[in-house]
């Protein structure tokens, strides 16, 4: 914490750090446990049902870039999501004897993308059902939920505690209020 005038501040690049890898982490950094609680099973509930719904295979990299950019927002939940469906996916890719797997320049799949997902279907693992918009939609809105988190720990950590004691005395009805 840094120092301000005799008194310590949290830094609001390291809550915002803690706040994007571990949603949550960074409330409790600023000394919220019980909201950082509440935010990393809000976050965490809502990625993985969405992972529930849609399956191993939500969180891909390849086929749907923003929703993937929306998924890594959620930190630790959508790389553990990630890495998940990345073994997985070498897994075929190894027994099929593909070694290295580009995108097309165009963002079509390529030949050995397609490969892989037909020994995928034929696994059983589904890489696209009418439930796979709501799968990414709800894995993506978590991370979307983080960022707003990251953001709220980052203006916590500069207003300080202080600024939202003040806030709340403000707010508080005051005793000539009550007697007029």
């Amino acid at each position: 914490m840094a120092k301000n005038g005799g008194t310590t501040r949290p830094l609001w690049f390291i809550a915002a750090m803690l706040a994007w890898i571990v949603p949550g982490a960074g409330h409790v950094y600023l000394g919220r446990v019980g909201r950082g609680v509440i935010l990393f099973l809000a976050v965490g509930a809502t990625f993985w049902a969405g992972v529930a719904v849609g399956g191993v295979m939500t969180v891909d990299s390849r086929y749907d870039r923003w929703w993937f950019y929306a998924q890594s927002l959620s930190g630790v939940h959508g790389l553990v999501g990630w890495r998940r469906q990345e073994r997985v996916y070498e897994d075929v890719a190894r027994q099929l004897g593909v070694t290295r797997i580009l995108p097309a320049p165009d963002g079509r799949p390529t030949d050995e993308q397609m490969r892989i997902d037909e020994a995928l279907r034929q696994r059983g693992v589904v890489l696209a059902n009418p439930s796979e918009g709501i799968a990414r939609a709800y894995s993506g809105v978590a991370g979307l939920l983080n960022l707003l988190c990251v953001f709220d720990a980052v203006l916590l950590a500069m207003i300080g505690r202080g600024a939202e004691r003040r806030r709340t005395a403000d707010a508080s009805p005051r005793k000539e209020d009550a007697t007029a």
